[in-house]
């Protein structure tokens, strides 16, 4: 990643006034452009809302007047600060916006940094000697390692945007702002929103129709993990057929329920980390011991199999194993 310019545009919390820069950050000096790039990686790297603007977008109509960056970053500036510091519960942030180049591609990022208190040194001095106190200091910009909870990059030329937003109650209604005052979107929820709305219809139609809880959970990520492999996409189509292939009451039933839901039929892995987190079926007994079982190993009845016994209870057979490992 290629931090080009980057400006940042401040607001007073105890007047709620913003402040526009007139000038542009000096990405010399120490630190200050590996600051903003890692501000902008982590947020590339997060599970965010994407979508596609239209054309007639005016945060993206805006966005594509490169060639006059700082008035560019000023209006964007004003267009977030004349919303959000109307409404007091929102968190007070500075407004960081970044152009920069990722992959031959050219990014506009806006990233509110949540303001924080924290104590700092302050060398004071007076006619008489020097005296080092300890202050409060009321607008501490967020770690490197923070997580920014607002903001938006968007793909200058194709409109993508990646979004990170916070909901907050506005006119008696709460309500993601980021999207419906700055970026004017209805934006899709992120990958891990939509596995866990998934996951929920499922195990209500599940119980519902009397299916095994057990066998359906891990139907349901043995679905996820296939369709993310093969594709790096949440396609919820292949879930309800694998999940529910037996039973197709069930079947409609949840894909009426995850429509109602608004959850898309198809959601992209833009981290290409999603698949990592459902590797593995995680089981805890009642006795007491938990077993951990890669997914792709779950399946094979030659290496381990469920077997219900007359009496109801559940046997776990572990099969073919040459050698245990005790880790300590």
């Amino acid at each position: 990643m290629q931090i080009n310019q980057a400006i940042l545009h401040i607001v007073d919390p105890a007047t709620a006034t913003a402040y526009y820069s007139e000038q542009v950050l000096d990405l010399t000096e120490a630190g200050i452009a590996q600051y903003v790039e890692q501000l902008c990686l982590r947020f590339m790297r997060r599970d965010n809302q994407n979508g596609v603007l239209p054309a007639d977008n005016p945060v993206l109509q805006l966005s594509q007047q490169t060639a006059d960056f700082i008035p560019l970053s000023q209006q964007l500036a004003r267009r977030f600060f004349d919303f959000s510091l109307q409404h007091s519960d929102i968190v007070s942030g500075d407004l960081l916006v970044a152009q920069f180049t990722e992959n031959e591609r050219e990014y506009l990022a806006v990233l509110k940094l949540n303001q924080r208190q924290d104590f700092i040194h302050y060398l004071n001095y007076d006619e008489q000697a020097v005296a080092n106190q300890i202050i409060l200091n009321q607008a501490v910009l967020p770690a490197v390692g923070q997580a920014i909870t607002e903001g938006v990059v968007l793909d200058q030329a194709s409109g993508q945007y990646f979004l990170a937003d916070k909901v907050y109650e506005i006119d008696g209604e709460k309500q993601p702002y980021v999207a419906n005052y700055f970026l004017q979107v209805t934006a899709e929820p992120t990958l891990t929103s939509s596995v866990k709305q998934v996951r929920q219809a499922v195990t209500t139609v599940a119980e519902k129709y009397n299916q095994d809880p057990v066998a359906t959970t891990a139907n349901l990520k043995q679905a996820v993990y296939e369709s993310l492999t093969d594709t790096n996409t949440l396609d919820v189509d292949y879930v309800s057929q694998q999940v529910f292939k037996e039973n197709p009451a069930a079947k409609e039933e949840f894909e009426q329920q995850v429509t109602q839901a608004q959850v898309p039929r198809q959601k992209a892995d833009l981290t290409h980390k999603f698949e990592t987190k459902v590797s593995k079926q995680k089981f805890k007994l009642d006795n007491g011991i938990e077993l951990i079982v890669p997914v792709d190993i779950y399946q094979n009845r030659d290496l381990i199999e469920f077997v219900n016994n007359p009496d109801g209870t559940i046997s776990v057979l572990l099969k073919n194993i040459n050698t245990i490992q005790n880790k300590f």
